[in-house]
C-alpha cells in the first residue's frame, strides 16, 4: 500500500509547484508585458510611461506634458532599451528553467530578482522625472493634474 501512496504524494508535490510556478510566471509576464509592451498609435506613448511606475498619471497629464516627461526622461540617459532587454533575458532565463529537468528553483529565482531590480530601476526613473517636472508647474498646473488625476482614480475605481 505504501508503494501507492508515495507517487500520489510526488503529483501532489508537482501540482503545488507547477500552480506556483505558473502564478510567478504570471506576476514576471504582467511586468515584462508593460516594461515590453507598446501602445498604438495616437496613445501618446502612455504604455511606455505606465512601464515606468506612473500609472494614472500617464492618462492624467496633458499630451504636451506626457512629450515634455518622455523628453524628461531620454535626457536621463538611463538606457531603457537595455534594461528591457535584460527584462527579456530574465524572462527567457525562466523559460529555460522551466524546460529544465530537474527543475532548479534557484535560476528561476535569480531571474526574478533581476527583472525585478529593472522594474525598479525603470520605475525610480520615472517617478524622479515626473517630480521633476511636477516642480516647474504653477499652481493651476498642479491643480489641472490633480483634478484630472482624479477623474483617472475614479475611472480606475469604476473597474474594480
Amino acid at each position: 500500500m505504501s508503494e501507492t501512496e508515495k507517487p500520489r504524494a510526488r503529483r501532489w508535490v508537482k501540482v503545488a509547484l507547477a500552480i506556483s510556478l505558473a502564478l510567478n510566471l504570471a506576476i514576471v509576464g504582467l511586468i515584462g508585458g508593460a516594461v515590453l509592451g507598446g501602445g498604438g498609435p495616437g496613445d501618446g506613448g502612455v504604455p511606455a510611461l505606465r512601464a515606468l511606475g506612473l500609472g494614472p498619471f500617464a492618462r492624467a497629464l496633458s499630451r504636451e506634458d506626457r512629450a515634455e516627461l518622455r523628453t524628461r526622461i531620454e535626457g536621463t540617459g538611463v538606457e531603457l532599451r537595455e534594461e528591457r532587454r535584460e527584462i527579456g533575458r530574465a524572462l527567457r532565463a525562466v523559460e529555460g528553467a522551466l524546460r529544465a529537468d530537474p527543475f532548479d528553483r534557484a535560476t528561476v529565482e535569480e531571474a526574478f530578482a533581476r527583472s525585478r531590480g529593472m522594474v525598479v530601476s525603470l520605475q525610480e526613473t520615472g517617478h524622479t522625472a515626473l517630480l521633476d517636472q511636477i516642480e516647474t508647474m504653477s499652481a493651476a498646473e498642479r491643480q489641472d493634474l490633480a483634478n484630472h488625476l482624479a477623474r483617472v482614480m475614479r475611472r480606475v475605481g469604476r473597474r474594480q
